[in-house]
């Protein structure tokens, strides 16, 4: 099976990181492609300058194996839901054509740039594959494979009623790594450990699964099948 491309798309340094990043390690690890798209430079974060911010994030990339580009938004906590902001992350996606996109949960939860960035980027999925839109008649169109979202700290990460489906995926062998990239992001641990939040979120859901750690993406789409019998184990695992 040739490699596919992953992009995974977050308000903040750290977003994508924190809160899919194992499955990214995963992914990685199996030989695909990741690319992540970060929307700000945490420009407005009580803790680490913006250069500082860029740096962390740079390092936990390369850590990671993925590609890494900033985008200008207006700057953190300036983000709006207006078409120019999608139809930018709509030419990032006809450019690196992607299978899988992930974002954060588009839902308002702790922080106003987590759910625009998921509101954009559903937007801008669809804008990808619109072959009559003006700005983007220079690229060829693209129609990506699923969209799946991320919660980021658990704390008012929970999907809307229009979520479909979930996914669980087990990453107890990505987990070590995975604190590794996250230790990359130095300044945002001053005030709370974020870590510890991130593991203990992940140890809970694999005891659920019977795993020692896991993470949890979200469709608003039902996930579509050939075969029932293409299924792995159910998370109950009966």
């Amino acid at each position: 099976m040739p490699p596919k491309t992953i992009l995974a798309i977050g308000a903040h340094p750290d977003d994508i990181e924190f809160g899919c990043g194992a499955v990214l390690i995963k992914e990685i690890n199996r030989g695909n492609r990741v690319c992540m798209l970060v929307l700000s430079k945490g420009e407005a974060g009580s803790n680490g300058t913006p250069t500082e911010r860029v740096e962390e994030a740079g390092a936990a990339a390369e850590k990671m194996g993925a590609e890494l580009e900033f985008i200008e938004m207006g700057g953190d906590a300036h983000i709006e839901c207006k078409p120019a902001n999608a139809i930018e992350i709509a030419r990032r996606i006809r450019l690196l054509k992607p299978s899988i996109v992930l974002a954060p949960l588009d839902h308002q939860n702790q922080h106003p740039d987590h759910w625009k960035a998921g509101r954009l980027t559903r937007e801008a999925a669809r804008l990808a594959r619109y072959g009559g839109l003006a700005e983007l008649r220079d690229m060829a169109v693209h129609r990506i494979g699923h969209l799946y979202y991320y919660g980021i700290t658990g704390m008012g990460d929970r999907p809307s009623e229009a979520v479909a489906a979930s996914l669980v995926i087990d990453i107890s062998e990505e987990h070590e790594r995975w604190n590794q990239v996250m230790n990359c992001h130095r300044s945002q641990l001053k005030t709370k450990n974020y870590i510890d939040l991130q593991n203990a979120r992940a140890r809970l859901l694999g005891i659920e699964i019977g795993t020692e750690y896991a993470m949890r993406l979200f469709s608003e789409d039902p996930v579509r099948v050939d075969f029932i019998t293409d299924l792995p184990l159910s998370a109950r695992n009966f």
